[in-house]
């Protein structure tokens, strides 16, 4: 029996009977925490079926059971490998798995496309310091290479005619801002079809994971800068707070509008939760708790080494209270027929005991107050674990940890504000990433699926928004000291893409599906992921294009 033509992350496996009963297959993902297997129809004596497994890069258990459900033999593969074909004989007390058909080696197109680009990056910095240099300053620069090295540098030099305030912007919270975008744009794409650019199912964490929250604590962190400089201005708080509603209220509605592309608008199904909506709130909340203690100097501000903390306790009391009802809905409140403290994916999880409790209390209450036609109705878990809820990735609950999260990354601003050198900002970022890693890791047990509060963007858990604001102290950290401290790479192209990220984001949503950054392909893993790389880069272009012409786009 031939396998014949598969698709991505797709194996097979024929199943051989060479004995006088029927035998039943059954199998499952490994990605699928403690799920009742699946079972192929029952296999007559000496007779063959056959399996083309999906997402066989997550792993496959499987056993074969004679008719009276005793095993006869079963084998735990952690990769079977994609496009391999494999054959399992099965005889009185023992099967053997062979393989026919040898795996192809996935990798290579991954490892191509980081030489490449790492080339390409270094050959950019290079240009970048040689341009800088005062060799090249004082012998080899004219007039008539400046365009030409103005846009092969990283640099983006500020020119002399620009007021002197503008080199005063740090350039290492734009290139975060922009890593984060650019990584994103590329999952958004498809990432070239590999599950590490994935979202994780359910519990555990991907680099795919990591943009949406970096993006969203660079969002509180350049919202200190924002607030002290309104009020340096003299701009009363009154107006400040409805600029606060205003901006709210466009990335809310912006990002229901995005929810409409490719489809035939239908309000009953309108779904009316989603990424820009998210940043939109957590902005209004944090924005405006923060503005009735800020101010325009640092007078009133404790002298003490924590007056980055001390001066701004009634913030953290009032942020402190998001996580706490957070915590609390989650663990009191419960559907009908579902435990509470619930955490699963429901569908075939835990043996299929809690089928419709997917997402426990946070898609509960998503599809008791915005109702099941309002919410996403294809998330990535269902792959996995099926069942047929609704589940909403950007839900209700989400936002209560998400505020703690963008308030974690105004700290961080308040750091850079009120503590001058370098050191003593890098000392604070590098202690509160110990910090947020540490208790993330307590709550989760330092384990995918055993721990108290599993790490989880699905349900954007306290151990996952603590856990990514970690790697982004670990990120800030490592830019500012390369960009800012020792001037070792200015940051392009991510510097470019974090100074136009509305645009960004909002343009590679409205193209997603349009030439020339989506065409079809034969679905191989070499294919999609020339595709989507093409497509991130031709953003970035755009980027580093409208940086020279002084384009900015802000909602």
């Amino acid at each position: 029996m031939s396998c014949g033509s598969l698709g991505i992350d797709q194996s097979c496996i024929v199943i051989n009977s060479k004995v006088d009963f029927v035998v039943n297959f059954l199998y499952q993902s490994m990605e699928c925490e403690n799920c009742s297997m699946l079972a192929l129809e029952p296999l007559l004596p000496h007779h063959s079926q056959q399996l083309i497994l999906k997402l066989a890069s997550l792993g496959t258990i499987w056993k074969v059971q004679n008719e009276h459900n005793k095993t006869i033999c079963g084998l735990t593969r952690n990769y079977l490998g994609e496009n391999a074909w494999y054959h399992i004989d099965v005889n009185q007390t023992e099967c053997s798995l062979i393989c026919d058909k040898e795996p192809e080696p996935t990798y290579y197109p991954v490892i191509i496309a980081l030489s490449f680009y790492g080339l390409l990056f270094i050959l950019y910095a290079l240009g970048g310091f040689v341009y800088r240099s005062a060799l090249f300053n004082n012998f080899f620069r004219q007039n008539s290479l400046d365009d030409l090295a103005a846009a092969f540098s990283s640099s983006s030099t500020i020119d002399d005619k620009k007021p002197k305030p503008s080199q005063q912007r740090l350039r290492s919270l734009d290139t975060v801002r922009g890593i984060s975008l650019v990584v994103m744009i590329f999952v958004n794409y498809g990432g070239g079809k590999y599950t590490y650019f994935h979202h994780a199912r359910w519990n555990g964490l991907t680099v795919a994971d990591l943009v949406f929250p970096w993006f969203i604590w660079m969002m509180g962190m350049s919202m200190a800068f924002s607030l002290k400089s309104q009020l340096r201005k003299i701009v009363s708080k009154k107006k400040i707070f409805w600029k606060i509603v205003k901006r709210s209220v466009k990335l809310f509605a912006l990002g229901v509008m995005l929810n409409t592309i490719c489809s035939n608008v239908n309000l009953h199904e309108l779904r009316i939760l989603g990424v820009l909506q998210r940043f939109g709130i957590c902005y209004f909340v944090v924005a405006t708790v923060h503005l009735f203690y800020a101010s325009a100097d640092d007078k009133g501000y404790s002298s003490s080494a924590f007056r980055d903390i001390i001066s701004f306790g009634g913030e953290w009391l009032i942020i402190l209270a998001f996580l706490t009802t957070h915590i609390l809905l989650m663990y009191l409140v419960h559907e009908p027929d579902c435990p509470k403290g619930y955490f699963g994916p429901g569908g075939l999880h835990d043996q299929g005991a809690y089928f419709n409790c997917t997402g426990g209390a946070a898609g509960y209450i998503d599809r008791l107050l915005l109702g099941p036609s309002h919410l996403y109705q294809h998330p990535g878990l269902k792959a996995i674990y099926g069942g047929t809820q609704p589940y909403d990735p950007e839900g209700i609950l989400g936002y209560f940890t998400s505020i703690f999260l963008v308030f974690l990354g105004l700290q961080a601003g308040k750091i850079l504000l009120m503590f001058k050198e370098p050191k003593a900002r890098l000392i604070r970022w590098m202690t509160w990433a110990i910090v947020t890693g540490c208790i993330s890791g307590i709550l989760c047990c330092f384990s995918k699926n055993d721990g108290w509060i599993p790490v989880n963007k699905n349900l954007w858990s306290v151990s996952f928004i603590l856990a990514t604001s970690s790697l982004a102290f670990v990120l800030l950290s490592i830019c500012y000291a390369v960009n800012d401290v020792h001037k070792l790479w200015s940051g392009g192209p991510f510097y470019h893409a974090g100074m136009n990220s509305i645009m960004l984001y909002v343009g590679h949503e409205l193209t997603h599906n349009m030439f020339p950054w989506r065409w079809q392909v034969h679905p191989t893993h070499l294919n999609e992921l020339f595709m989507n790389l093409w497509g991130t880069t031709l953003w970035v272009f755009i980027a580093v294009w409208m940086h020279r012409k002084n384009v900015f786009v802000t909602v």
